[in-house]
């Protein structure tokens, strides 16, 4: 097929498992976080993946608050984000490549999602006005157990807060460390 009508598909494609992923994603920060059940942002993520994640629940596979099925999900709906480009080209590479990318992707993507969190829940403290609404109720209930993490070594200052900023430099410095090993591992396969 010619690029001009193999573009806006591929996109389309794309935008539509990245969605998915970024639901599953949220689905695994819940859990994790155990955030509220009754938040109806909470309860639409939940109901919207209910019926891809509860039939591989026959088998419990949990470290902890981490569902492992859903980590597999999420890298294999990762991995189809990644394969829908290279799908109508003849670009090729073997599933050992992608399964690997895919998980260094995913964990590229939680940690890009943790920046844009801190960084809306930093903004959102200066409204109070909009405290109350379920989707900063979400974000606070995700990201208030990393500021304890850094509140418990440096509280806040004179009514300064600085643990949003040291979360941003850790998230980017746990980036540069963890990713490229993971992507030269892939390239290496």
């Amino acid at each position: 097929m010619d690029n001009y009508y193999t573009n806006p598909i591929v996109f389309i494609m794309t935008m539509i498992v990245s969605f998915f992923q970024f639901i599953l994603i949220m689905r695994l920060l819940f859990e994790i976080n155990r955030v509220n059940f009754y938040n109806p942002i909470c309860q639409f993520v939940v109901k919207f993946t209910n019926p891809i994640i509860n039939p591989f629940r026959l088998l419990p596979l949990n470290i902890g608050r981490i569902d492992l099925f859903i980590i597999i999900i999420i890298v294999l709906v990762t991995a189809l984000k990644i394969y829908i480009p290279y799908s109508f080209s003849s670009f090729d590479f073997s599933l050992n490549t992608l399964i690997v990318f895919s998980f260094g992707k995913f964990i590229q993507d939680v940690l890009n999602i943790y920046w844009f969190l801190i960084i809306i829940s930093a903004i959102g403290s200066w409204f109070h006005v909009f405290n109350d609404h379920p989707l900063f109720i979400v974000i606070d209930e995700l990201c208030v157990p990393l500021y304890n993490v850094v509140r418990n070594y440096l509280p806040p200052l004179s009514g300064l807060d600085f643990s949003p900023i040291i979360i941003l430099i850790m998230l980017k410095l746990t980036e540069m460390i963890i990713i490229p090993p993971i992507f030269n591992l892939a390239q290496n396969l």
